[in-house]
């Protein structure tokens, strides 16, 4: 019987391998496979292509309910039409917008952690888009107690953090509570 001998540099690889193609639960997918899915909203895909603004209206929050969606398949590309409508949003548009990625937040803090910060499609302003948002809506939900807030959401979102995750959490938190002012 042959021993299996695993050298330094193949070991090395195989970490690394492991560490840039970790299972998350969100795989992430070039976004051509997301245009091409029956799963995504005809709506979802006209926004895509620019084939309407985003705005307080129903094809605008037809894509923000989807962030929701029971399909795991199918949410990082909402999240990712979420994170451009970021770019642009004001008034009813963006307190809505803070709402939702703060729910979002609250209720899927493994997955938002994991499309910010692992998903291929996503990139580095999205993460201080949703920080912003976030931290606009600790400052109107909680008007002169932002901190409090901000450490018991924290705090709460700890318990249901993967612990891969856990330091992600710290870092994103920090970024928001920087875009409290």
């Amino acid at each position: 019987m042959k021993k299996f001998i695993l050298t330094i540099p193949a070991l090395l690889s195989l970490v690394l391998t492991i560490l840039l193609f970790k299972g998350y639960g969100q795989k992430s997918i070039d976004l051509s496979y997301y245009l091409k899915n029956k799963a995504i909203s005809q709506p979802a895909k006209d926004f895509y292509y620019h084939k309407f603004p985003a705005s307080d209206d129903e094809k605008t929050f037809s894509i923000i309910d989807s962030l929701t969606t029971d399909n795991n398949s199918t949410r990082p590309f909402y999240l990712y039409l979420v994170s451009n409508m970021l770019k642009k949003s004001d008034g009813a548009l963006a307190e809505s917008l803070g709402n939702s990625c703060n729910t979002f937040l609250q209720s899927h803090p493994n997955q938002i952690l994991e499309f910010l910060y692992t998903n291929r499609i996503s990139s580095p302003e999205f993460i201080d888009l949703w920080a912003y948002a976030i931290a606009g809506e600790f400052m109107i939900t909680c008007e002169g107690k932002e901190n409090q807030c901000v450490t018991a959401s924290f705090n709460k979102l700890l318990l249901k953090c993967k612990t891969d995750n856990k330091s992600l959490l710290r870092v994103f938190f920090k970024k928001i509570i920087s875009k409290i002012h």
